[in-house]
């Protein structure tokens, strides 16, 4: 209805970052509706109404700090105290809310965010482009020693500290990632850290098809990975759309935890290498090449002209990162449209000193990820599971009953009823991927389809 009133008395309203205003013929209203071939399918894409008279999608509507407007109330809590107007940022179907930062150094106040110790969570912009930003107060250092504990002690072969892979067909090792990593699915800390970061990113609920699991990471002296982005390349060999642009999904935001200290000298950073250095006395890219090749016990560490060489360099001239204990980086893999953002190109800087360097990642995605039922697959492939979503999705629209007429997918429900030591512990997987713990009394409902592995 807010939208309607918006679109017909074509109120000078912008939508942050994207130059429309609501006024221009096919503006606001092309702006929420992207249109099929690219509005992604959320979980709650059937509740969504149409506008009326334009029988367009809405947009949905957030504070400048990521809270969601989703009645005329919380729009009253949203106007701040002296002030006349009220911010409002409106976000295309089937998209995510992106904060929208004005110059380095711009704060964003997230006090609706719970922290363990009831600590102030705030957001300091390191960077424009990339969108790069400090969580102050994210997590605190005895979640950082947990994760570090679990991920030494963790047996299972797929979750166990080994060689960093690359790649999203299965595990593959590159001579450009010479770090270690581990897995942390379901322990309390990796799902009090999603689900904090979901809060922080103003996705709500928690859902747990848009994260991967917490990824832990070791790095000795001389060991990085070199500038990657974290947006996955399309697989020919996977059914998956990874296509953010239009209707696939991929890794939207990643959120670094560092579990240890290190000062600039020892190197450890995150860079990113088409940032600008915030060090207004950073040396150029030959300047620092130079310095290091001066340096006798530097030198001896890398090959000339090696990758980790050049990257020493770009680390010490470009934007990074230190590590620091509990400290806490948010970047952006899409702009707001889900093209792929090529600024937020990153990497592990070479650890200089003998010491090591752990840290973690969490990756959100923009739609269901790779792996789960309702995942997004290419329909250049003759697969119609993408046309029956959708199909399923805009009947639901129409007529909610809908939703309950019986078709091929399965609802399906697990449940642990307890007795049998044996599963007293269980989880469940969805194939390879996590899906929950389904210990004594614990169940889960999923949709499904026939030749589903669970």
């Amino acid at each position: 209805l807010l939208q309607g009133e918006l679109l017909q008395n074509g109120s000078d309203v912008k939508t942050a970052g994207c130059g429309t205003v609501v006024g221009e013929k096919g503006g606001f209203d092309n702006f929420c509706d992207m249109g099929k071939l690219k509005t992604p399918i959320q979980h709650d894409h059937s509740l969504l109404v149409r506008v009326p008279s334009y029988n367009t999608l809405p947009c949905s509507y957030f504070t400048r700090e990521g809270v969601r407007i989703d009645s005329f109330e919380s729009l009253a809590r949203a106007k701040k105290e002296g002030e006349d107007n009220v911010n409002v940022y409106a976000v295309p179907a089937g998209r995510l809310f992106m904060f929208a930062p004005k110059f380095v150094g711009e704060e964003f106040d997230l006090s609706h965010v719970s922290h363990p110790e009831n600590k102030r969570i705030y957001l300091e912009t390191l960077s424009v482009s990339p969108r790069v930003f400090d969580i102050h107060g994210f997590f605190v250092d005895s979640e950082a020693d947990d994760i570090v504990e679990r991920a030494l002690a963790q047996q299972s072969e797929s979750h166990k500290l080994k060689r960093s892979s690359t790649g999203a067909n299965g595990y593959s090792v590159s001579s450009t990632r010479t770090s270690e990593n581990a897995f942390d699915t379901h322990s309390k800390s990796a799902k009090d850290l999603k689900e904090r970061c979901f809060d922080v990113l103003g996705i709500r609920p928690y859902r747990e098809s848009l994260a991967d699991g917490l990824q832990v990471l070791r790095y000795n002296i001389t060991t990085a990975y070199i500038p990657h982005l974290d947006w996955i390349d399309p697989s020919p060999q996977l059914e998956h759309d990874f296509i953010t642009s239009g209707t696939g999904s991929n890794r939207f935001a990643t959120i670094l935890l560092y579990m240890t200290d290190f000062e600039k000298v020892e190197g450890g950073e995150t860079v990113f290498v088409k940032g600008a250095s915030l060090d207004p006395e950073a040396p150029s890219k030959e300047k620092a090449l130079a310095d290091l090749r001066a340096d006798e016990r530097l030198s001896g560490l890398f090959k000339r002209d090696s990758w980790e060489e050049k990257m020493v360099s770009q680390c010490k001239s470009a934007l990074s990162v230190s590590p620091k204990r509990a400290k806490s980086v948010l970047f952006y893999s899409q702009h707001p449209d889900g093209r792929k953002d090529e600024a937020s190109l990153h990497g592990g800087c070479p650890v200089l000193v003998e010491k090591q360097k752990w840290a973690a990642n969490l990756w959100v995605w923009n739609a269901p990820r790779l792996g789960y039922p309702e995942a997004p697959v290419k329909l250049d492939k003759g697969n119609s599971k993408n046309k029956q979503r959708r199909k399923k999705n805009s009947s639901e629209q129409a007529d909610p009953r809908a939703a309950n007429q019986k078709d091929e997918q399965k609802h399906v429900t697990f449940k642990n009823r307890g007795g049998d030591p044996t599963f007293k512990d269980a989880v469940l997987h969805y194939e390879d991927t996590f899906w929950g713990n389904l210990g004594y009394s614990q169940q889960h409902s999923v949709n499904s389809f026939e030749g589903h592995v669970w």
